[in-house]
């Protein structure tokens, strides 16, 4: 497979923007571009398995942190009330999971991942992990390490930069 082209500013880049960084305008669009080119694989590869990433995000979850209130996924999944009402919509279709009244409180709903929704994650996480791995397989575990890192760290600056916005 040939070399995907880079993302690289312009000559003129300062000329245009003089009070930003070239480097850190890349290493943002490059970060971008790999997360969306990661997000389109992992889509691609659970299409057979009919569920999406996002569905698939949530599978995990609740079979890692158990039954949970479709507001309590949508704080871990970090994405609207809506968004996460259409994923249980989709994943209770295809009987992956169930919504029933909350026990605590009638007036809420709790979501549970269903024999059928773990197997699916089995063969998910099995699928998405061995691919992992091969696109990581360039890194040595000590890169890998420094790598998971500095995501840490740039999210966390991200999510400061954030706050000082909202």
């Amino acid at each position: 497979m040939a070399d995907m082209a880079k993302l690289e500013m312009p000559d003129d880049y300062y000329a245009q923007t003089p009070d930003a960084n070239v480097r850190a305008t890349e290493a943002v669009m490059n970060t971008i571009k790999t997360a969306d080119l990661l997000f389109d694989r992992i889509g691609r590869l659970l299409r057979p398995l009919n569920v999406s990433a996002a569905g698939g995000l949530v599978l995990g979850i609740l079979r890692d942190h158990g039954v949970m209130s479709p507001s309590e996924l949508g704080e871990r999944l970090i994405v609207s009330r809506a968004t996460v009402t259409g994923l249980l919509d989709s994943l209770e279709r295809r009987g992956f999971v169930t919504r029933s009244p909350n026990l605590d409180d009638r007036r809420s709903l709790v979501v549970e991942i269903t024999p059928q929704g773990l197997v699916v994650l089995q063969q998910l996480r099995t699928l998405i992990h061995h691919h992992e791995q091969t696109w990581m397989k360039f890194l040595t575990d000590a890169e890998l390490g420094v790598y998971i890192e500095t995501l840490h760290r740039i999210q966390d600056s991200v999510a400061v930069a954030t706050e000082d916005v909202d």
